[in-house]
């Protein structure tokens, strides 16, 4: 497919104007991948619920030619291009927001009655007073040698930094956040002429 960007698998009027959308490197300079995702995505059922080998592949891809609608194809295609570049600028703005630890919570407002100081001294103190986590429930009393001022909801978040430390980081690797790019590679003549490619 990739070998003759799809000369084969489609009428020549269509190939004309796929190769126009390909050139132009509109959304990327790689679009012809997304092209042939969004083939196998219309296929998948057929291709992963009842082909086995690889040869039963590779017939049935050849067999689709010409029977390929390009619009569909190319909607599918910008469709998935934009699903994968949406993924990627959600696991880089993730990436972008401090751990939730280091995330400072709001004062108290500052006691101005007799009554209210009392009752903020008390509740940090840890002596009495009901404590509230971020739920607006009452918080489990603080047990004796904890830090002061450890709440519910600090051994909560705590236990959930714990637990992020154990699940995989997503990382985009470079050669995928290549596929987002519009530009294209040039290669050196001498380079190509040396790996048995050009005209020579």
């Amino acid at each position: 497919m990739l070998l003759v960007w799809y000369k084969r698998e489609f009428p020549w009027t269509d190939v004309l104007r796929l190769w126009e959308a390909l050139w132009t490197d509109y959304l990327s300079s790689q679009f012809h991948l997304f092209i042939a995702l969004a083939i196998l995505e219309k296929h998948r059922d057929v291709i992963m619920g009842h082909l086995r080998h690889f040869d039963e592949v590779l017939k049935y891809i050849n067999d689709l030619s010409s029977t390929i609608d390009l619009s569909s194809t190319l909607l599918r295609a910008q469709a998935l291009f934009r699903r994968f570049q949406r993924t990627v600028e959600t696991i880089d703005r993730k990436h972008s927001f401090p751990p939730p630890n280091t995330v400072r919570q709001r004062k108290g407002p500052a006691a101005s009655s007799g009554a209210n100081a009392s009752t903020l001294s008390a509740a940090t103190k840890g002596t009495s007073g009901p404590r509230f986590n971020l739920t607006g429930k009452a918080a489990a009393p603080a047990k004796q040698g904890s830090s002061a001022g450890a709440t519910g909801a600090d051994a909560g978040v705590a236990k959930e930094t714990e637990g992020e430390g154990k699940k995989e980081e997503k990382v985009i690797s470079p050669e995928l956040r290549a596929l987002l790019s519009r530009k294209v590679e040039k290669l050196d003549t001498r380079s190509v002429v040396a790996h048995g490619g050009g005209v020579g």
